[in-house]
């Protein structure tokens, strides 16, 4: 028994030990866990923390990404706006230099209109010059005849002034007025008569000027007389474009001033006669800095013409010059050979 009783004594301390030992380990196993569950704890409520920060976060970027939707989506009809007016600015910029093309187009014919319009401006003026100095020739044509008219109004007012004093004088009955009336008027005949008379002989020298000069030209073919006018063709006298005479259009001149100085010595001083010069060009025009139109051209040649005739004995109180272009042609011009004929200077025996 005490042998029983000393191994039950002994048993206990060390099942006592056991326990204890596997209580302390309990322990420590049990402040670990209770550490691990803190610090697991803290873990976990640092996760949940930053799993809500980061939902939080994804939510804001869900609010952020519908709002660049909405932005994008705004964009993409902005864009699409913004393309459809591209579109119609190019269609308006297509259209404007089409425009402008046709502009610019539009601006060149202007320009040349305008150029042509300067120009027949300029020709008109020249026009206008030629036939302000013609109608200046015509004038004093005209004022030397109504010079005469005036002289015989004149002298058949004094007729009448003396008729009248008469009358009244002598008391002249109505008969006698009828037949001093009649006496006016045979005097108005006789002045007429005179007249045609003074035209009349004009005309039998001026018909045997002519008919000197048919018989003396009648082989030359570039010298023509035409009616009242004795006709020389412009080739024979001057170059293309110039009014310069050459030696043998000089020749002709002195020749045909030779015959016409040789009639009119025997024209009476009572006849009063002059030489018409004119001068007369083609259809073509010409311009240049000397001649800017055919006028200034058929003007110039007229006066070349003249100052030969004075050179060789004409007295300048006998010529009168006159240009006029192409606008009195002898043909039509319509073609070479006829334009020919139009370019040419004409010489008439005529009254003043």
């Amino acid at each position: 028994m005490r042998r029983k009783q000393i191994s039950q004594v002994n048993i206990w301390p060390g099942f006592v030990d056991a326990i204890t030992t596997l209580l302390l380990v309990f322990v420590f196993l049990l402040a670990i866990f209770m550490i691990s569950q803190t610090f697991l704890t803290q873990s976990i409520s640092g996760k949940n923390a930053a799993l809500q920060s980061l939902r939080d976060q994804l939510q804001k970027l869900d609010s952020d990404l519908e709002e660049n939707m909405g932005k994008n989506k705004k964009l993409s009809e902005l864009i699409a706006t913004l393309n459809q007016q591209i579109e119609i600015l190019n269609l308006e910029k297509n259209n404007l230099e089409s425009n402008l093309s046709e502009k610019e187009n539009l601006n060149k014919k202007y320009q040349l209109n305008t150029k042509e319009l300067e120009k027949k401006i300029a020709n008109l003026f020249d026009e206008l010059g030629i036939e302000k100095l013609n109608l200046k020739t015509e004038k004093q044509e005209s004022k030397k005849l109504n010079y005469k008219i005036a002289d015989l109004n004149e002298t058949i007012e004094k007729l009448n002034i003396k008729l009248s004093e008469v009358q009244q004088a002598l008391s002249i009955s109505v008969d006698d007025i009828n037949i001093k009336e009649v006496e006016i008027d045979n005097l108005k005949l006789k002045l007429d008569v005179a007249l045609k008379e003074k035209i009349g002989e004009l005309s039998e020298y001026r018909s045997e000027f002519f008919g000197k000069l048919k018989e003396i030209l009648k082989n030359q073919k570039e010298i023509n007389i035409v009616g009242d006018r004795f006709v020389l063709q412009s080739e024979i006298l001057f170059k293309s474009g110039s009014a310069t005479i050459g030696t043998k259009g000089k020749a002709k001149l002195a020749e045909v001033t030779t015959l016409l100085k040789s009639i009119t010595k025997k024209i009476p001083n009572k006849i009063d006669w002059i030489i018409q010069v004119e001068g007369h060009t083609d259809n073509i025009p010409i311009s240049n800095d000397e001649f800017p139109s055919n006028w200034e051209l058929s003007v110039a040649r007229a006066i070349a013409v003249s100052k030969i005739m004075i050179d060789n004995g004409v007295e300048p109180k006998r010529i009168n010059v006159a240009g006029y272009g192409e606008f009195r042609p002898l043909v039509e011009n319509s073609s070479l050979e006829n334009r020919n004929k139009n370019r040419r200077i004409e010489l008439k025996l005529t009254q003043p």
